[in-house]
């Protein structure tokens, strides 16, 4: 019996539509006599962390998903889970999804059957797909995923790896241990100077490569807050690198005053760098754009936050027709005990409660 066990194939089904789900495991669980084995997830984040606790053979995507596409997935996978065997099943099948799916490492792309003979034959490819070696891991560009995007799921599935970016005449790496990022460099810049002028690069070529300990571990403090820092400072256009300088990589100097014993030549662009240190975070909510929630760290008022992130982006909406001024998507509080920050974005929302002496500094 137990070697009965450990031939069956395992696939993940990742889909936004419950029902499907829910029909298609039933349906292909009765074809498979025990032979299988079925997950499924409704969205990336559910997918990336089943696949954090264990391995499957073959991970089937729809195209049609909120917050990350399923092409996007496909991408993010190719970098984070290189070698996983992706099967695309989409009601979307023209050449052009087809294509782009294919060059994104796909092994099959298979239309949603709408009989009983289709369903077999979507069986029928995939039970021979996860008898198959798996494929060799290719190289990652950057199209569609983001940086942060990238980041965001190393994090939340607490890997260690080091995020090589080449773009330009900028090269930098990020360095993340055990989901917590702890070291940037690029040029002549290091610790988050560095790392806010990676992610704040448009365009170019990324790979994730097996985690190497740094020269030295130059950031600290929670990557929620890194990375919305990081979102704040692209917003209000500050520059850390320069993209066409050969040399190493400057900082635009800013009103706020060098920390005293820093480095020479290493200017703050931002008082957050300089009390970093001095700030403590509280608590933080990730949610995706749609409102699910992502992460939670000691937040317990879950319900009122989420309730309140959803009445910002209702006024931010209101804002922004009112007057063309742009789109609001930040508030930012300042109590006596610290500083509450809620920001809004197509893709996600955060909430993020801070103290300390550094956490009144706008």
């Amino acid at each position: 019996m137990a070697s009965e066990v450990t031939k069956r194939k395992s696939f993940l089904f990742v889909d936004d539509e419950a029902e499907f789900l829910a029909s298609l495991q039933e349906l292909f669980l009765g074809m498979a006599g025990g032979k299988w084995e079925i997950l499924t997830a409704q969205n990336h984040a559910q997918a990336l962390t089943l696949l954090a606790r264990q391995h499957v053979d073959v991970v089937v995507l729809d195209i049609g998903m909120p917050v990350m596409d399923g092409i996007q997935f496909l991408q993010l996978l190719g970098r984070t889970n290189p070698g996983q065997q992706v099967v695309m099943l989409t009601g979307r099948a023209n050449n052009e999804n087809r294509k782009t799916c294919l060059e994104s490492g796909a092994a099959l792309f298979l239309e949603k059957p709408v009989t009983p003979d289709g369903f077999e034959a979507v069986f029928a490819a995939l039970d021979t797909l996860a008898g198959a070696l798996p494929q060799g891991g290719f190289r990652g560009m950057m199209r569609r995923v983001g940086l942060q995007e990238v980041l965001q799921m190393e994090c939340l599935g607490r890997k260690s790896s080091v995020l090589e970016i080449c773009t330009g005449r900028v090269r930098g790496r990020i360095f993340i241990c055990d989901g917590a990022i702890i070291h940037a460099d690029s040029g002549g810049l290091q610790g988050e100077g560095a790392l806010y002028g990676l992610l704040a690069l448009r365009g170019g070529e990324f790979n994730l490569q097996p985690f190497t300990e740094p020269p030295r571990r130059t950031i600290e403090g929670q990557w929620e807050s890194l990375l919305m820092e990081a979102a704040r400072l692209n917003d209000e256009g500050q520059r850390f690198l320069e993209p066409d300088e050969a040399g190493p990589a400057t900082v635009e100097p800013a009103p706020a005053p060098v920390p005293e014993g820093a480095a020479e030549g290493a200017a703050v662009a931002a008082p957050a760098v300089a009390t970093a240190g001095e700030t403590r975070i509280e608590e933080i909510i990730l949610c995706s754009g749609a409102g699910e929630v992502l992460y939670d760290c000691e937040s317990k008022s879950l319900e009122l936050r989420l309730r309140l992130l959803g009445q910002i982006e209702q006024q931010a909406t209101q804002v922004s027709t009112l007057a063309p001024v742009g789109r609001f998507d930040r508030l930012e509080i300042l109590t006596p005990e610290g500083r509450i920050v809620c920001q809004v974005q197509p893709d996600r929302r955060l909430f993020v409660r801070s103290s300390g002496n550094g956490a009144t500094t706008p």
